[in-house]
């Protein structure tokens, strides 16, 4: 299994002194490293209005034209689909129109006038102009791959946009396996009829007889990489597209089905990139190393996808040139979280499983007891000032990100060492004690300490004495 890609982000460095107490200091821009061949993919791991705006404006792309916001609507008493007031910001922003097509099943979404119900129904109508792409028919549209389909056959509505944002709920699929970006512009944005075309991969168009040829699944999905790489390429040739999937409410279902299985797995985060398919393996990745519970559990979810060959259609798009498979992690995070600590009297901000908390005991307490209570698994973490002691326990809980003003270079080491991505203002020689005449006392217990597993032990005995 392809675990997590993580990498470090440097800014200048200073060698100074700062007390205990964790003096704040203002954050630096950071300037990310990656080679040529890594896709970059921002993450935020906190689902808001304001961090969905944060992280579309982190891809660097200016919207140009009339802009097709692409979502699932959701099938008629579906209750996980996207929540249109989550997104309203962004859409405002864009002065964007939501775009969507008729399904091939003959659901409450299969004809105009009960599709648009729809619309209204699960609140999109409010937030936006709607638009039902394939109203009045479709058209073609070339594809690159030609294995299967010959062309890809679209909303006719398609041509009046000049740049797409595809928007998708990340979740599991009855057929696919899993719904994310890729499946969004490809059986999304095809028509009534090109979503027949897909499912039969090439077959038929005729949605009457097209689920009696539905048996090949790996040529269905390669058909849907291929379909999501015809609507690429099309906005491509217009003024551009990109990509946000929204990891929350996850079902082994698809926001298509009328009456889903409950969320196994509750918020991930929000993922964005220029690469769709980096995209969706970023976050196939994020499950299949999902830190599971009882009530939180990734397992059925990660069978979905296995059972229906999902990741074919990664693998596919990744063939015929859409994306690539390779990625990092980005946090947009970082600066947000430290703003809101320098601002307020917190010693810690964590962002985790969609949503953020905050902490006001000094020093490492909170840092030990979180770590013990596996609530920095994965997480984003702030903290102003970080020496071993705090490394050693975010090695030790499992954080995915890292953010702080100050950081002593031993600090730094431990943390990039264990594969953690790091954002920091300044680089400081020692952290000083709160009388001023000495090094931090826990500090001076790690003098000579150069590995979290070895500094656990003494970080719990002087946590007792605190």
């Amino acid at each position: 299994m392809k675990k997590l890609t993580s990498f470090f982000v440097a800014v200048a460095v200073a060698f100074t002194a700062v007390s205990c107490n964790g003096n704040s200091a203002q954050d630096a821009d950071s300037q990310d490293v990656m080679a040529d061949s890594v896709s970059v993919v921002y993450i935020s791991q906190s689902i808001t209005s304001d961090n969905l705006v944060r992280i579309f404006n982190a891809l660097g792309v200016e919207p140009q034209g009339k802009v097709a916001v692409k979502v699932s609507t959701g099938e008629s008493g579906n209750p996980y689909h996207l929540d249109p007031q989550l997104v309203k910001p962004l859409v405002d922003m864009l002065q964007g129109t939501i775009v969507e097509c008729n399904t091939a099943y003959k659901g409450k979404r299969f004809e105009n006038e009960d599709h648009k119900q729809v619309f209204a129904e699960h609140g999109w109508s409010a937030i936006a102009p709607i638009d039902l792409m394939d109203e009045e028919g479709d058209m073609q549209i070339p594809v690159r791959d030609t294995l299967h389909i010959k062309y890809d056959l679209v909303g006719s509505h398609l041509q009046n946009y000049d740049f797409m944002l595809d928007l998708s709920h990340f979740k599991g699929h009855p057929m696919g396996g899993f719904g994310g970006a890729l499946k969004n512009l490809s059986i999304g944005v095809a028509s009534r009829d090109g979503k027949a075309y897909i499912h039969t991969a090439g077959y038929t168009t005729d949605v009457e007889i097209m689920w009696s040829h539905v048996e090949d699944q790996d040529a269905f999905l390669e058909s849907m990489a291929a379909a999501a790489d015809g609507v690429a390429e099309y906005f491509k040739g217009k003024k551009g597209i990109v990509y946000i999937n929204v990891m929350n409410n996850m079902s082994v279902d698809c926001d298509c089905v009328a009456h889903p299985e409950a969320p196994v797995v509750g918020n991930v985060g929000i993922l964005a990139s220029l690469d769709p398919v980096a995209l969706d393996q970023a976050c196939v990745d994020l499950v299949f190393n999902y830190d599971s519970k009882e009530g939180d559990d990734a397992a059925a979810l990660i069978e979905r996808i296995n059972s229906r060959n999902g990741l074919r259609t990664i693998e596919r798009a990744a063939e015929i040139g859409m994306g690539n498979k390779a990625y990092k992690l980005v946090s947009i995070d970082g600066d947000d979280m430290l703003s809101k600590l320098n601002a307020d009297t917190l010693s810690l901000v964590v962002r985790n499983h969609g949503v953020e908390t905050t902490y006001t005991q000094h020093g490492v307490r909170d840092l030990f007891e979180l770590q013990g209570a596996g609530v920095l698994k994965g997480a984003a973490v702030a903290d102003k000032v970080i020496g071993k002691g705090a490394a050693a326990l975010m090695i030790k809980g499992g954080v995915r990100f890292v953010s702080t003003n100050k950081i002593t270079e031993p600090a730094l080491k431990m943390l990039t060492d264990a594969g953690i991505e790091v954002s920091y203002t300044e680089i400081i020689e020692k952290i000083i004690n709160k009388a001023g005449d000495d090094i931090c006392p826990l500090e001076k217990l790690l003098q000579d300490v150069t590995d979290a597993d070895t500094a656990y032990p003494i970080i719990a005995e002087f946590v007792k004495t605190l």
